[in-house]
């Protein structure tokens, strides 16, 4: 008499759902049979994003929580878990992961499934006050190029670059072009007007071309 020994790992069976089933195994008029437990994945850990977020008061913005199981699978729980803000005076969030800044401030919001917990830090800015422009009215010379930078001034008093931020514009691009990131490039001699622009808030300081003449020659022998 021959034994033969087949195990569910040889069998290489696939779980479809948490539960119990029967595995039977025939080879002519023999068969054996086993027990197959399927148990749920657990939840092992979760993420928020955007992580560390800035949002200016009277915005919304929606936010996600991934979930990771123990089988290895990632799935989006933004759905399903409880959301919180700490500070609602700041800003709130709905239950689908919405949410919205109110006044300037730092919140932390949490989203929650089961006993995993996952938090991210929402910031509410203070309205920006005023743009300031440096070089202030500076004399450039065809053909040269002058770097010019835009520093914000919040309602809180704090201060920060704002010069790849802002829109520049140079109001006669004839006598001077000025790029995305506030680098002026002189093309014939004359006057214009530098800006910058943030929503609703602007700056300006004049930019003066000048002409390249010949000052001296000299020779060499």
């Amino acid at each position: 008499t021959e034994i033969y020994t087949l195990s569910l790992h040889d069998a290489l069976p696939i779980s479809l759902a948490a539960g119990n089933t029967v595995v039977t195994a025939t080879s002519g008029t023999i068969s054996g049979t086993a027990t197959l437990t399927v148990t749920p994945a657990a939840l092992v850990s979760m993420t928020v994003s955007p992580a560390n977020s800035s949002l200016p008061a009277g915005n919304s913005a929606q936010f996600t929580a991934t979930g990771t199981y123990s089988n290895g699978v990632i799935v989006n729980l933004t759905p399903s878990v409880t959301w919180t803000s700490s500070q609602t005076a700041v800003a709130t969030i709905s239950a689908n992961g919405l949410a919205t800044s109110i006044a300037p401030g730092n919140t932390t919001i949490q989203a929650t499934l089961a006993s995993i917990t996952a938090t991210t830090t929402l910031t509410v800015p203070a309205p920006l006050a005023s743009i300031a422009i440096t070089p202030s009215n500076a004399t450039l010379a065809t053909n040269s190029t002058l770097q010019f930078t835009a520093t914000g001034t919040s309602t809180d008093g704090s201060k920060q670059d704002l010069t790849n931020t802002v829109t520049w514009n140079s109001t006669s691009p004839g006598i001077a072009r000025i790029s995305s990131g506030g680098l002026a490039t002189g093309v014939a001699a004359g006057s214009t007007t530098i800006q910058a622009t943030l929503s609703s808030v602007n700056a300006s300081t004049g930019l003066t071309l000048s002409a390249v003449s010949l000052q001296t020659i000299q020779l060499n022998r």
